[in-house]
């Protein structure tokens, strides 16, 4: 089965994209992957097949703060000519006609109080696989994954490569370790590259949604942003560092369509 994946970028070096297997050599796949092979392999052969359509969504995993971020700048992203992807502004938002849905982790610490221990790396680990799964629901429909997170890119990529190779999952993933890198740009180059884009003609749409799922499922819990389960700080000044990602978040969020 024909698999498209991102090389991981693990450093802030020269960056290429490829869609290889990724190298097996020396990897371990973690207890959370093997349980999930285990227990729940064909309900994810079925998720798999229902994700990475054009029709599907821009999803943006990781800590909160970081995906509306990345989020709000994808949705005035102009950097390139829609038509034919010179590397000049044309006034079309890049990801005009996309759904970009920030997959906020809420079940979890704040990545930035860990400090890479090893039991705060194998919680990276799995963090990533839950995001990744959760990016998978049926309510989310994704079709490109993005790494918001350089703790989760460092930690979980690789993770996240292992078990959408095992479940036949064609979905690209996107990551950076460097915090300057851009991830926008990244992201309309694959879609570019592999003709992901849905061609409509409209302004981005903007969907908040938040993983809360706990450790005792084996699958996270996908919600849509309820300010009542959140950090009273996120909810009381996401609208404000993120107003356009807000906005349309709260306009479209009851409409029925496209991948809302």
């Amino acid at each position: 089965m024909r698999l498209k994946y991102l090389t991981i970028i693990l450093a802030a070096l020269t960056l290429c994209f490829s869609c290889a297997r990724r190298v097996e050599t020396g990897y371990d796949a973690i207890d959370y992957v093997d349980k999930l092979m285990s227990e729940s392999y064909s309900s994810l052969q079925k998720m798999a097949a229902q994700v990475g359509n054009a029709d599907g969504t821009i999803v943006l995993v990781g800590d909160p703060m970081r995906c509306v971020t990345v989020s709000e700048t994808m949705m005035g992203f102009d950097e390139f000519d829609n038509v034919d992807a010179r590397p000049v502004k044309d006034s079309l938002p890049d990801f005009a006609g996309e759904t970009i849905v920030s997959l906020m982790d809420f079940a979890n610490p704040p990545y930035d109080s860990l400090h890479l221990t090893p039991a705060d790396s194998l919680f990276f680990r799995e963090v990533a696989v839950r995001s990744a799964l959760a990016a998978m629901d049926s309510s989310v429909n994704c079709k490109i994954l993005v790494i918001c997170s350089p703790q989760l890119a460092l930690k979980g990529t690789e993770d996240i490569l292992d078990l959408f190779g095992k479940i036949g999952c064609d979905v690209p993933v996107i990551s950076s370790v460097d915090s300057t890198f851009s991830l926008p740009e990244a992201c309309f180059k694959v879609m570019r590259e592999k003709n992901m884009f849905t061609h409509d003609i409209a302004h981005p749409v903007a969907r908040l949604m938040m993983n809360v799922g706990g450790e005792m499922s084996a699958f996270p819990t996908v919600k849509t942003f309820d300010e009542s389960l959140v950090p009273e700080y996120f909810a009381d000044t996401v609208g404000v560092f993120a107003p356009y990602t807000y906005v349309s978040h709260v306009q479209n969020k009851h409409i029925s369509g496209r991948n809302r």
